[in-house]
């Protein structure tokens, strides 16, 4: 058997398996990480509101497009070289306590929001992220879980906001609940 077909076959069982997998676990996710950053809580919510700022600290992100305001808040595209534009949207925001923000596309095969708290801790500042997410696709979800960790994205954000900050902190995970109840956005 030729070596590209037996790779191609493998890849394809391979893949196969990672759905089979995939449609077993859960869609929905609610995880939290937080991290404690140096910077006063008005330099932290400044920073993760200033959306065009994004790509000068955030790795993977080329570039950030201002979108248009929905209900009076702040909307955005995130654009990465091989991922497209995504549409995030702010749907909540307390400066400088609390920021909520989710994706906006429902054409996505993941939904989700990103709820942002800052507190003043240590003469810096506490921020938790919690992430609830609807993973709709089962290869995703296999990735999601056994590749990237539920957490994964999260660290990336937490890990580059400190290092922007000149912070060394890593992020704690706090809680982690898998459900199929759905995910109200």
């Amino acid at each position: 058997m030729d070596i590209f077909l037996s790779i191609a076959l493998l890849l394809a069982v391979l893949s196969m398996g990672a759905v089979f997998i995939g449609m077993r676990l859960p869609k929905t996710h609610l995880a939290a990480s937080r991290i404690q950053l140096s910077a006063p809580p008005e330099e932290v919510f400044a920073i993760i509101t200033d959306f065009e700022a994004y790509p000068s600290w955030r790795p993977g992100l080329d570039r950030v497009e201002r979108g248009p305001n929905i209900d009076g808040l702040p909307s955005w595209f995130e654009i990465c070289a091989k991922l497209g534009r995504v549409h995030f949207r702010v749907t909540e925001c307390n400066s400088p306590h609390r920021l909520v923000t989710e994706i906006v596309d429902d054409k996505l095969p993941l939904a989700g929001l990103w709820i942002y708290e800052l507190e003043a801790s240590g003469g810096g500042t506490q921020l938790t992220i919690t992430e609830h997410e609807n993973i709709h696709h089962p290869l995703l979800r296999f990735f999601d879980r056994f590749i990237l960790s539920y957490f994964g994205i999260m660290d990336v954000y937490l890990i580059a906001l400190a290092l922007k900050l000149g912070d060394s902190a890593q992020p704690e995970h706090l809680s982690l609940r898998l459900d199929d109840c759905g995910l109200a956005t």
